[in-house]
Formats: C-alpha cells, structure tokens, sequence
C-alpha cells in the first residue's frame, strides 16, 4: 500500500503562503504532495507511516524546502535554444514554470513559431502570453502579422495561454489607436491578463495606460518610477537578465513595506548566463530583502498574478526545492513531479525534438556588394549640418542621439571613434536597408547578427564596408546566427538554423558562443555585444534607433542629418 509513497521528515519548510519558516514534515504521493505536517507531535506523518509502512522515509536533517520558482517574464528566445535545451538549465536553477512572451520568433514565423514555443518542452511548463506587437511598430518590417483576430485565436488555443504580452506600443495605448485597443480589449473578453512594457512612463500618460487595462510592467529603470506604477497598482517585475540589471530598484521599493505585487523576472538571458541563473538573481535580491521575501517574488507573486500553482500546499504537483542554507540559496536537490531531477535526465536526454525545418531558410535578402552600403554625405555626395550617432549605454536597453557635424564624421570613422551601423530586412526579400552610424562599438572588423529585437532583422556594425559586406553575406550562407570578421576573413560564427534566432544543440550553441566571444574581444570592449547590437533595432525603447526603415526616434523616422 505504501508503494509509491515517499515521507520527507525533519524539514525546515518555507512557507511563502504566511512568509513563515516552520519545522515539519511533508508526504509525497506519486505525483502529489498528499499532507504537510507542521504539528510538534508530528502526529500526520506518524499516521500516514503507520497506514504505509512501506513508504520511504528520507530524513532531510533540517535543510531547507521550498516550492520550485516561477520566471514571469521571459524570451526563451534570447538564450538561442530551443525550449527542449532551454528546460535543463531552468529546471537545474529550480525554475518549473515560465511565463514566456515568444514575440521573436512570432515576429519571424508567426503562429506557428508560437505553436512551437508551447510544445517542445517536456518536463518545464511554458506558459504563454500571446504577442501584442508583432510587429512591435510601423516602423519596421517583420516576418509576420498579429492582428486582433490573430490575437483573439491565439487567445482561445489553449489553458497554458494565460494573457496578451508585454503591450510595447504605449503611445498607441495613450493615443487610442484603435488596432492596439482592439487587442486588449480581445484580452479583456477572454478574461486573460495583460502585461505592459512603458519605460519611463509617468504622469498623466501612465494613468491613460493603466486606464485601458494594462496590469503590469517590466520595464522600470528607476526606482521612483517602479513605486509610481506600483503605487497604481500595477504588478511591477523588477528584472534581472543579461541585458537589463535592475535588482536594485528592490532598495526602492522595499519602502512601501507590501512588495506582494513584486516579482523577479529574468526577460532576456545570454546562453552563457544561463548556469544556476534564478538562484543568483535570488542571491542578489537577498541584499535588499529577506531571503524569504526574495522566495516570495518567484513563487507566490507571480502564482498570484497569474492564476497557477505553487507552494508546499496538499494536493499541489510535487515540485519542490531542498536547499542546504537560504543565505548563500546553495541549491542541493531538485525534484519534479515527486522525483529527483537525475530521474528525469534520461527523458530530458533523449526527447526526440520536434521537425524544425519549416523554421529555417529565413535570411531571404541578395547577397551584397560594397556599393549597397554606401551612405550620402559619406561614401558620395556633399555633407552637411550635423549627423544623428547613436550612443548606447552600458547595461541599458536607453540609447540617446549624440549630434556630430557632418564635416568631423569622416575623421571619426577613420579613428574607430564611430563605426556605421545598418538593417536589412531579411524576411520578404524586399532589399530595404537602414543605414546609420553609431558610437564606440567595435575597434576594428564587423559584426553581423540576425537575432535583433523586435523583428529580427539582420544588424551589422562595422569599421570597413568590405569587412561589413563579408559578414552580412556569410550570414546568409549558414542561415542565421552571428559573424565576425576581420581584415578580409571570417574569424567566428554561430549557426541560430531555427528561425536564425535558435539552435537545437545546448552544447553547441555554447560553445561555439564561447569561442565567438573569445575571438572578438580585441574587436570591442563591450562585455555582452551580440546581446547590445540586439536591442539597437528596438524602435519602441528611446531614445534613438535603427530599424530597415532607418532612423527612428521617440516614435517618429528622422533623417541622418539634421540641420
């Protein structure tokens, strides 16, 4: 009769219902966990062993147990693996649920990229909030089209369909167009939840997007203003990824003493970062919070806003973390479904992935020559006024435009102080091109990428227009990824073949990262560079950007020169 029952005693169990630590004891059915004992008697589990007496007994000498971690907020995209390879490295960091927006590779192949998403995963649950902007603006040409009827459908696909993503088109909100209304309004019908995406947004325009039913925001940078949105009653995701590091807004927001509407969420991380990449960011909370807290941001919070699982509850999976201590989060075991992760190694290992070939032979531009990458006022014709620069910031997703007269930009380009900067439009074969310049990136060669927020198309930063023209084409031979080139030769790449945003192979798209870093740094001083060239096409983030379209700033196309 016990066959199948497992009895875990001398328990610390971190209950983030009443943000308690209690000494207990706790049954595991099959799949289930069948009681919590918190009794000083410990008079459940003695009954429940004296009905089982062949249950197995694990004592767990007094280390920690928490419920496993939900990530809120995620592009499982931006790791550039598949979600059947992405699964191993969220399930050893204790994630067993996401929350995924999959607006790129919706962005390259629509609904069918979304289908995909959902489905390859074996042992992770996906969730999915269905892309409200695909494509992210007008001012850029993406792969495929999310119209309200679209989203209505997506809406209806299926449970794990939770929400309308992050609404990226704010102003659209603000201003009440009627196509990015529609769209919430779909949500609203189906009674899903809706995310937001307003960074910097305040005031009178933060109220009008709130007002049309936008629930949360992921995209605060400042502390007053993830109080001000919290303060509102938006659900505030204070993330931590690659890209975007904003844990310490937690030292702003731990003044209104209630941080229930907090989460932790990752948005996008490098491949490289993915090693035990929730329980750093819990680290790192754990400086600002109470490591209970902290637990509370990745578990109870976004169960909450969501509508799912968690905690160490009757009846709830069996899903459940041991750590040896909560100071350092040192993670000792993992079990899922009621058994140790090593047990389900074997089926994570030999889970035969699904057919991926209708998602390759997207770079569908001509090859290049020189001469296509020519820029007025630069390469032919007479310069004048001042020239728009692009200057990113460090560990910001914020870029803003630096004015350069047009008579110093040749020397510029000469010393490497400024590299050019292009789009092209990879997905309908149209052969458009933005063409700008930008500050700092690299010292020497060129560097190709056709994983490039929102639409992915495909970014190219260069110093010579050889070097620039190698790349880009090379690009299209392996069927996207990254390129680098240096003096005429192609010094590293990396094969993304799904939708050349993705591999299928962990391993090798790791390393052949790792060797891709390794060969440029003396290319550039930026620590992530393929991760910073993503986000310099986003048109929806300020202050200026380049998408195939050229120019874009604050939502608005603006020429190169400017008087």
């Amino acid at each position: 009769m016990g066959e199948g029952i497992k009895l875990f005693k001398n328990a610390k169990i971190v209950n983030v219902f009443t943000k308690e630590v209690l000494p207990g004891a706790f049954g595991v059915e099959r799949e289930r966990i069948l009681f919590v004992d918190y009794s000083s008697d410990g008079n459940v589990f003695s009954s429940v062993l004296s009905a089982n007496p062949e249950a197995e007994v694990i004592d767990l000498a007094g280390a920690f147990v928490t419920p496993t971690f939900i990530d809120g907020h995620l592009h499982i995209e931006s790791s550039h693996l598949i979600p059947s390879e992405f699964e191993k490295f969220a399930l050893a960091s204790g994630v067993s649920k996401v929350v995924i927006d999959p607006h790129e590779i919706a962005n390259v192949c629509g609904k069918e990229g979304i289908k995909f998403m959902l489905s390859d995963a074996r042992l992770l649950e996906v969730y999915v909030m269905v892309p409200s902007c695909v494509p992210a603006s007008s001012f850029e040409t993406a792969g495929a089209e999310l119209g309200p009827e679209d989203i209505e459908e997506l809406l209806k696909l299926d449970e794990r369909v939770l929400g309308l993503a992050e609404v990226m088109n704010y102003p659209g909100v603000i201003n009440r167009d009627p196509e990015v209304l529609a769209k919430i309004k779909a949500a609203k019908r189906a009674k899903k939840l809706i995310d937001g995406h307003a960074p910097l947004l305040t005031g009178e325009d933060l109220n009008k997007y709130i007002f049309e039913g936008v629930m949360s925001d992921h995209e605060c940078t400042k502390g007053e203003e993830a109080l001000e949105k919290l303060r509102l009653g938006m659900w505030v995701m204070v993330r931590e990824g690659t890209a975007s590091k904003n844990i310490y807004l937690l030292e702003s927001l731990r003044k209104v003493g209630d941080l229930r509407r907090v989460m932790l969420v990752t948005d996008d991380i490098s491949p490289l970062e993915l090693e035990n990449y929730m329980l750093k960011t819990l680290q790192k909370a754990s400086k600002y919070v109470d490591p209970i807290e902290a637990l509370q941001m990745v578990t109870i919070n976004p169960a909450t806003y969501f509508g799912l699982e968690t905690g160490i509850k009757p009846g709830n999976q069996a899903d459940f973390l041991i750590f040896e201590s909560l100071e350092e989060f040192s993670l000792k075991d993992v079990w899922i479904k009621g058994k140790p992760l090593e047990f389900w190694e074997k089926t994570l290992l030999s889970h035969k992935k699904e057919a991926t070939n209708k998602f390759t032979g997207t770079i569908n531009y001509a090859f290049k020559k020189k001469e296509d990458f020519f820029i007025p006022g630069i390469d032919y014709g007479e310069p004048s006024g001042r020239a728009r620069v692009i200057k990113p910031i460090k560990h910001s997703l914020i870029t803003e435009e630096v004015l350069v007269p047009s008579s110093k930009i040749e020397r510029l380009l000469k010393n490497r102080e400024i590299n050019r900067i292009y789009v092209l439009e990879r997905h309908k074969g149209t052969e458009r091109m933005g063409k700008g310049l930008i500050w700092g990136i690299l010292k020497e060669g060129a560097v190709a990428s056709s994983y490039a927020h929102d639409s992915h198309n495909v970014v190219v930063i260069g110093c010579e227009l050889e070097d620039i023209v190698l790349a880009v084409n090379t690009l299209k031979e392996i069927g996207g990824g990254f390129v680098a080139v240096k003096q005429g030769r192609v010094i590293g790449k990396v094969a993304l073949e799904i939708a050349g945003i993705m591999g299928a192979s962990a391993s090798k798209v790791i390393n052949e990262l790792k060797d891709f870093y390794q060969t440029i740094n003396d290319l550039t001083d930026w620590d992530d560079l393929l991760l910073a060239m993503s986000f310099f096409s986003l048109s929806v983030i300020p202050e200026i950007k380049i998408t195939d379209q050229g120019l874009i700033k604050n939502f608005e196309k603006v020429g190169l020169y400017t008087s």
